[in-house]
């Protein structure tokens, strides 16, 4: 339970992240297989694609980012890091197992964003989760009717996971 409650508190937290999203050029083939002009992967349309898999190592992913939240949220119990340099960190750590997309990079500028409002005393920890809740139900919503589906927004459902939401699938 002091570990579950310490995740939602690093997790509401830690917010946002000012990197920029660079979209990966991508060949789409039409009926018969014949390659149609590039697409940008990640963008958002309002119609639902037809086959649609999480990747293979998705689960186990969500698993290894919880594991680094909750090894930065003893360091910043431990004030040997604060919460936005834990935020940074798990960052890094997220873009370096799973790489970058569009829901995961929108929900970590969230994330890095309630860190730092957090940190500096502007919200509440209860006005932290509320506000990565909010963002989270937002992806809810849309995810059904994205197009280009991210094959691992894990970073994203490990937040689901941690404030007890249905995850992306």
């Amino acid at each position: 339970m002091k570990q579950t409650l310490s995740l939602i508190v690093l997790a509401a937290a830690l917010g946002g992240c000012s990197s920029v999203y660079v979209p990966k050029v991508v060949k789409v083939p039409v009926d018969g297989g014949v390659p149609v002009l590039p697409v940008q992967s990640g963008s958002v349309s309002t119609a639902p694609t037809t086959s649609y898999h999480l990747a293979n190592s998705h689960w186990s992913d969500v698993a290894k980012i919880r594991d680094e939240a909750t090894r930065l949220s003893y360091q910043v119990s431990q004030g040997s890091i604060t919460k936005v340099q834990a935020a940074q960190y798990l960052d890094k750590f997220r873009t370096q197992l799973v790489g970058r997309n569009p829901v995961d990079d929108d929900m970590y500028t969230i994330y890095l964003r309630s860190a730092v409002d957090s940190q500096r005393g502007a919200i509440t920890t209860e006005q932290s989760k509320y506000f990565i809740q909010n963002a989270l139900r937002g992806w809810q919503q849309r995810w059904p009717n994205m197009r280009n589906k991210p094959s691992n927004p894990a970073f994203t459902n490990f937040l689901m996971e941690i404030m007890s939401m249905k995850p992306l699938q």
